[in-house]
Formats: C-alpha cells, structure tokens, sequence
C-alpha cells in the first residue's frame, strides 16, 4: 500500500533568536522506498530459519507452500509464485474467484511502485530456498516425520503433554496437549500456568529468573477463545526445564530433550582436558 511521507515539524524557534535574521529555507529531500519483501516463510503462527541451502531438518519452501495451500484452500490452484507465497503465509476467504480477485489487487499494488518483474521474481527466489519450520504438529504434513516426538501422561489428568520438534539451527522444541484416550490436540484443556525455570541439576550456572510462558498464539495477540481447535502451541528450547502448575495439584516439572546434529569434523586450536561431568554416588 502506498503511505503517504509525513512532513517534518519545524524546528521550535530558540529563545532570544533574531526574529529579522532571514531564515534558510530547507530543501525537501525525497529517498527512495525500500523495495518490499515478501512475508516471511512459516507454517504457522511461529518462528522458522531460512537457509540457502539444506541444513539438518529442513525443508523445500515451495513443497512446504503446496502442502499448505492444499490444506488450506480444497481445489484452488495457484496461478504463479506470487500466488503461492500469498495464499501459504495470509488467509484469504471467500470463494476461489473472490481470492484471486484479492490477489489480483495485491500484486498490482505492490507492482505500481516496484515493477510486476520484480514481484514475480522475488516470490521465485523465496520458493527456492530451504526453511526449517516452527510449529508444525505431528501427523500434519508429508514433510515431516514422527522422530523425537515425546508424549507423557500429566498425572491426576485425562490429557498428556506432547513435546515436537521444531528448528534445530534455533534449538526450538514445541508443546501442546493431547487428549490421552485420542491422541488429538487440544487448547488449554483445564487451568494452569507454565512457567520456565532454572535447570535444577545446576542452578547456579544460569540466572536465577523463571519466566511464564504464553503459546505462540497468545503471544501474536490471538484471544483464547479465537484459537483454532487443537492449533495452540508453545515454543521451548532444548534442554530447557519447565514447570506445569495446576491450581490444588502437584506441579509437574520437565526438561526439554537436547538434540545432537551431526557436524563435519572440526579441527579446534586448543586442548581439550578429559573430565567426568558428573561425580558421587
């Protein structure tokens, strides 16, 4: 959309200024607009790393887009890579003539000031690149497969917690809750708090601050009850220790699995000393 350039306030007449002393009369410069860039790549409502190329966990953005689009528009085709882009990171309602019509009218907003060639290629160099997705449940995508996912009953409750993996170059874990009996996800089933908290083996090795989580939703500004059924997520990280609180139940405290990437062999300038990490009976 276009924005029209705010006019700058004149500068506030010092006191005791001459007011015969002619004024110079500033010169209106004008600087080009950055060119836009297209949103960024994601599969939900979360945090995502971009690559140039493959890294461990990551995927092809135009597969991830076609997955997406499938999923969320039954039977709509895009027209191009703009289209793509568009219908994977916005939602568009209304039947399929009403959303092209939709993108129609944002390609050629952003194709006034910046070019139609520019738009279209840029939405081709953002398809071909690799992204390592935040936030895309089990069971939701062929991209995807079920390794290091963990669920744990919660005690005294009818649901579990289940902990996925999202990007590993992020060391970002998610969470949600699952009904124990079905296995399907659900939001905020019951009251409770989570909060991260020190790791307990050494807390001295980090600062003494927990924190209350919110899940990705929540913290996008989505109302509890707008959340789609069964989307609600949290982000973690590896190796972080949590604590479910449940008002007049005993807390459940948990840490965060650490995932190990394989690496080339590194050749370090220094010398390692040999040490156990852990001693005692």
């Amino acid at each position: 959309m276009k924005t029209k350039s705010a006019r700058k306030p004149t500068k506030a007449q010092k006191p005791y200024q001459d007011a015969k002393r002619p004024r110079k009369r500033a010169v209106k410069t004008t600087h080009p607009a950055p060119r836009p860039r297209l949103p960024p790549p994601s599969a939900s409502p979360g945090l995502s790393s971009t690559h140039s190329g493959p890294a461990p966990g990551a995927v092809h953005y135009r597969k991830l887009c076609e997955e997406n689009v499938r999923r969320r528009y039954p039977g709509l085709e895009p027209r191009n890579d703009f289209d793509l882009v568009q219908l994977s990171s916005a939602q568009y309602k209304g039947t399929h003539a009403e959303i092209f019509a939709e993108l129609d009218n944002d390609l050629a907003e952003t194709s006034e000031d910046f070019g139609y060639e520019y738009m279209m290629e840029n939405s081709t160099s953002l398809l071909e690149t690799y992204v390592e997705p935040t936030g895309v449940k089990p069971g939701t995508s062929a991209l995807f497969d079920d390794k290091f996912v963990f669920v744990r009953p919660i005690p005294d409750s009818k649901y579990s917690l289940r902990l996925f993996p999202g990007s590993i170059s992020a060391a970002e874990y998610c969470l949600d809750f699952v009904d124990s009996a079905t296995g399907e996800p659900v939001n905020s089933p019951f009251e409770y708090e989570l909060w991260a908290v020190p790791d307990p083996d050494a807390p001295w090795l980090s600062l003494p601050i927990t924190g209350k989580l919110r899940s990705i939703e929540r913290g996008h500004g989505i109302k509890q009850a707008d959340i789609l059924p069964g989307r609600e997520k949290f982000i973690l990280r590896d190796g972080q220790t949590c604590v479910l609180m449940r008002p007049g139940k005993q807390p459940v405290r948990f840490t965060v699995p650490l995932r190990r990437v394989e690496t080339t062999d590194v050749v370090e300038d220094v010398y390692v000393i040999d040490l156990p990490k852990v001693v005692g009976p």
